[in-house]
């Protein structure tokens, strides 16, 4: 069986840039994320690199994954709480259910539980 590849696997040492991936697999697929997420990642490579003032530029450089308003919001608020140094999830913008099922199995090393994502259920499945 091949092993399902999960975004967030390649960034689980920077725990502000699973977050990102989370929102920007929000309402989309693998595929449309993985052409944009190393342009991301090189143009804004860390939460205090990402200002308001980029909000055209990240909208336009994520509008493959669709919802590019919503989510660049999203980033910039997610940014600047992290910048802060806000680390309560619940506190931070775009952080839903998946992000925190991605945050317990990629950040805290916990796999002990059924994700409700499909992919993330499947990838634990895979490697517990």
């Amino acid at each position: 069986m091949n092993k399902i590849d999960i975004i967030q696997k390649k960034y689980k040492d920077d725990p502000w840039k699973v977050l990102v991936c989370c929102i920007l697999l929000n309402q989309t697929t693998n595929q449309q994320v993985r052409p944009i997420i190393t342009s991301f990642f090189q143009k804004w490579p860390d939460s205090f690199s990402v200002s308001e003032r980029d909000f055209k530029e990240i909208r336009d450089l994520i509008r493959p994954t669709g919802f590019q308003n919503v989510k660049s919001k999203r980033i910039i608020g997610l940014s600047e709480k992290w910048s802060s140094g806000e680390r309560n999830l619940k506190h931070l913008p775009g952080v839903g259910k998946y992000a925190m099922e991605a945050w317990r199995i990629f950040i805290d090393g916990d796999m002990d539980f059924t994700p409700s994502d499909k992919k993330l259920r499947i990838y634990v499945d895979e490697n517990i």
